[in-house]
This record gives C-alpha cells, structure tokens and sequence, in this order.
C-alpha cells in the first residue's frame, strides 16, 4: 500500500510540475509574441507613414535632391512593409501554448541574432548614408541623388538602428521567464526530466 501510494504521490507532482512548466512556457510565449506584435505594427506604422508622406511630398519636391530623397524613402519602405507583414502574421496567428520548449527556445534565440545582425547592418546603412553625401562633393553631375539617397540611407538606417536595440532590449528583458523553465529542465545522453526544486 505504501508502494502505491509513493508512486500516486511521484505522479501526482511530476503532473503539478508538468502542467506549472507548460503554463510558465504559454505565459512566456504570450508576451514574446505581444513584444514582436507590437514591435512589426510600429515597423509596420513607420512604413506605411513614411511611403504615404514621401509619396505626397514627391508630386511637389522642392528640387531635385529632395525628389531622390522622397523616392529612396519610399523604396525603403516597401521593404519594411515586406518584413513587418509576416511577422505580424505569425505573432497573432501563433498560439502560445502551441509552442514546444525547443521551438520556443530555438524561435527565440533566432530572432535575438536577426535583430543583432540588423542592428550591424543598420550601422553600415549610416554610414554608406554619410558615404554618399561625401562622394556628392566630388561628383557634380551626380550630386542630387548621391545626397538624397544619402540623407535618405542616414534616416531610415538611424531609425531601424533605434527600432531593433529597442525590440532586442525587450526581447531580453523577458528572458528571465525562459532561464526560469529552462532551469527545470535536466538532460543527459540517457534522458531527458523535470528538476523537482523543493
């Protein structure tokens, strides 16, 4: 009789804490897909704005460095509507608890790198940006779009630059919730368990 009632009480916990973990991993997953919801409808919003804006803007450009401006802002944005669309698809049609702990942990990772060599690449936008106003002052015939594009690169790279360290901030900030479940986990060549911690 004290068998059995040894391995209901084994059970029993080792359900408590299955079912602890799997809404630990939900909750998780919840607000990581909220933070990347709200980080594509900002990327999103800035796209639409910046295409609508620069598109008024060019039917009127003030010269013909400004109309290279308005264009290069324009294409840009094109871009960044391409990526924020699919991203904000899968936040809201991803269901939290459908996630496993090794997809969680792999999608999670994953979009900390993307936004780490973006934030590389941003750099790189600044700069070429900066480039191409300087290469201006030695290239007279090409003068208006070397510095429309440029002043064009400089804004937009500055703006994604801000975009992703301030989505990979959040993004981190909610790591603890990972470090917490994944703590739970033990894994060796034979197995793989939940750590009870009393």
């Amino acid at each position: 009789m004290k068998k059995y009632l040894l391995v209901i009480s084994i059970f029993v916990l080792f359900t408590i804490d299955a079912v602890a973990q799997t809404n630990e991993l939900t909750h998780f997953n919840t607000e990581r897909l909220h933070v990347n919801k709200i980080g594509m409808i900002v990327l999103g919003g800035w796209a639409l704005g910046n295409m609508a804006t620069n598109g008024a803007l060019l039917r009127n450009p003030s010269s013909n460095e400004q109309a290279h401006f308005y264009r290069m802002n324009i294409f840009w944005n094109v871009v960044n509507v391409a990526l924020a669309v699919p991203g904000l698809r899968h936040s809201l049609i991803t269901d939290p608890s459908s996630l496993s702990l090794a997809e969680t942990t792999a999608e999670f990772h994953q979009m900390s790198k993307i936004l780490l060599m973006n934030a590389a690449l941003d750099v790189a936008y600044i700069t070429g940006g900066y480039l191409m106003r300087e290469m201006a002052k030695n290239r007279p015939k090409k003068q208006d779009i070397l510095r429309g594009y440029g002043k064009s690169l400089i804004l937009q790279g500055g703006f994604l630059l801000a975009f992703d360290a301030v989505l990979y901030l959040a993004l981190q900030s909610k790591s603890k919730g990972l470090t917490n479940i994944l703590d739970k986990v033990s894994i060796t060549p034979e197995s793989i368990g939940l750590v009870f911690k009393f």
